[in-house]
Formats: C-alpha cells, sequence, structure tokens
C-alpha cells in the first residue's frame, strides 16, 4: 500500500493504489453509521451486476470477505470500499474514438444491461436497500425570494409530474442514477462504469434523461440551443439503438425523457444552492450567469436546453 494516492474528495475520499501490478481505487466514506447498510447495498449490487457481465467497476472483497470495513475514531464512522480501475481512457469531445456513434452505442448497450438485471434483482437482506426517488427538501430561507424561488418552483413543479408517475415494474427500478461520461472509461468500443453511490429506485427513463443531459453538457459540439438540441436527438438515437438491444422500454416513457432531462437540467442549481447561505459574493461567474439565464428560460415558459426535443 505504499503506492497509494490521493485522487479527490468531494461526497467521498479517493484514492488510487497498485497491488501486484493491478491498480485499484479506496473509496473512504464519512458517514453515521446507520448508512454503512446503504453503502452495503450499493457494493451487492455493483458485485451482482458484474457477476452478470455488466461491464463495471468491480468491487474487491475484504480479507473476511465483506464488501465494505467500517471504522471508528473519536464517535466519527468511516465507511472503506475497494474497487479495481477500469481500464481505457475517459471520453474527449475532440477524439472520434473517444466520443461518438460506436461510444454512446455501448453507453446505451451497458445501461441496458443494468436495467435489464434491476429487473429480477433482489437485496440478499430485505432491510439492506437503496432509497426509492422522493421529492427534495429545501428548509434554506434563502432560496425563498426573488430568482433562487423562480428556480425553487420549477424544481417543485417538475417534481410533481414525476411524482405522479406510475411505478411500474417494467419501468422502475434500481439505477445507477450518475451514468455520465466521467463515471465511465472507454477501452475501445467498450465501456466500464463507476461510481454507484448515488444509485437509487426510480424511473430507468430518468436514468437514460441523465446520461443524454450529461453528454449534451459536456460533448455538443456547438453551445447554441439549436446545436444542443439536435445533438441531444441524435445522441438518443445512438443510445436507445443500443438500450434496446438489453432492455424493452414502452415508447410512454420514451416520451417523458425530455421531463426528466428538464429535472435533472435544473437539479443541478440545487447542488451549489442546498446550503447557500445567501452571500451572492460566494457563487462564481459561470453560476449567477447561469441562474440568470436559467430563471430567463423559465420564465419565458421554454425547456433547458438540449430538452426541446419531441421523442
Amino acid at each position: 500500500m505504499n503506492t497509494l494516492e490521493f485522487v479527490s474528495h468531494s461526497t467521498n475520499e479517493v484514492y488510487r493504489f497498485s497491488k501486484n501490478n493491478t491498480f485499484y481505487f479506496l473509496r473512504i466514506s464519512a458517514k453515521p453509521l446507520a448508512y454503512a447498510e446503504k453503502i452495503h447495498a450499493e457494493m451487492e449490487w455493483v458485485h451482482d451486476l458484474v457477476q452478470h457481465g455488466v461491464n463495471a467497476s468491480l468491487p474487491i472483497l475484504t480479507k473476511d470477505q465483506q464488501l465494505t470495513a467500517v471504522y471508528e475514531k473519536e464517535g466519527q464512522y468511516y465507511m472503506a470500499s475497494v474497487f479495481r480501475m477500469a481500464p481505457g481512457k475517459f471520453f474527449d469531445k475532440g477524439n472520434p474514438h473517444l466520443w461518438g456513434t460506436n461510444i454512446y452505442h455501448a453507453w446505451g448497450e451497458t445501461m441496458g444491461q443494468m436495467h435489464r438485471h434491476s429487473k429480477s434483482y433482489k437485496p440478499l437482506l430485505k432491510g439492506r436497500q437503496r432509497d426509492h426517488w422522493s421529492k427534495s427538501e429545501f428548509s434554506n430561507p434563502n432560496l425563498q425570494h426573488g430568482k433562487y424561488r423562480v428556480l425553487l418552483e420549477k424544481l417543485q413543479s417538475l417534481e410533481d409530474q414525476i411524482d405522479s408517475l406510475p411505478r411500474e415494474e417494467n419501468a422502475y427500478g434500481l439505477i445507477h442514477n450518475d451514468f455520465h461520461p466521467y463515471n465511465f472509461m472507454i477501452d475501445g468500443d467498450t465501456i466500464t462504469v463507476f461510481d454507484f453511490d448515488d444509485c437509487i429506485y426510480a424511473w430507468y427513463a430518468l436514468d437514460i434523461a441523465i446520461a443524454t443531459v450529461h453528454a449534451v453538457w459536456w460533448g455538443s459540439p456547438g453551445e447554441d440551443r439549436k446545436s444542443k438540441n439536435e445533438f441531444a436527438r441524435r445522441f438518443l438515437d445512438d443510445f436507445l439503438a443500443g438500450y434496446f438491444k438489453h432492455h424493452p422500454l414502452d415508447f410512454h416513457w420514451i416520451q417523458r425523457i425530455p421531463l426528466f432531462m428538464d429535472y435533472r437540467n435544473i437539479c443541478s442549481f440545487f447542488w451549489w444552492l442546498q446550503d447557500w447561505d445567501g452571500d451572492e459574493g460566494k457563487l462564481n461567474d459561470f453560476q449567477r450567469n447561469a441562474i440568470t439565464e436559467a430563471v430567463k428560460i423559465i420564465s419565458d415558459g421554454r425547456s433547458f436546453d438540449g430538452c426541446e426535443i419531441e421523442m
């Protein structure tokens, strides 16, 4: 373990290390002890996906054959998990080998395999499972005024629509919930997905929408609204061609993908704002400009860039 190297710290601390010429990631989560069950449920599902042929980053068992290890220090609990490093490279918008039809198709295939298996997957312990999708609960008083209230009301409106949707067996199950281009590696025409720590029970169409929104954000050839909408349509054609090889989804759910895309777009603002203290000086130029543009789009009754498509 003398090769241990710090990688990142956002929701979790992540380190990379090598052993016997193989690279691994160590993820450490500082959470209340009760959350250990949620992490174990995540790891159990990912391990099961790999066992069923899905290209995902393999969780490694501890010496006592567990998927997680829990440590306590001064009243704080730490959950440690280890994954085999996925082979390949990250996407590159300017490289046709790392971004284009073949990648979108493989991305869709991988998600289709995951959703197919999700339909039959049962946790080993009934009480040890991931959460179900639910409406956001924001009590931040700084979001109750002006343009921030416009964003909050848009989020609540979309969540009301989503919450009314049926949770059908063929359309709702355990999903990745963050399957974007920085959460998979590309090796030829194969992709390997990782970072399942946002996985929840929700609609399969939401998982597809999340992939599409991020593809538009980071991979559209043009930055104008027309280009993004055209790219979203082309991307989904290729993605769904791969997806449908492994998992059918009724057309009325495909038609709801733009709704879920709009929802993912509005959620992005609350990644910054949910704990915001009301000091606009703490928002950077990009965030301030994005909020201004979003409020204009909402006030005009339009959807976000990329979502103005008919399925």
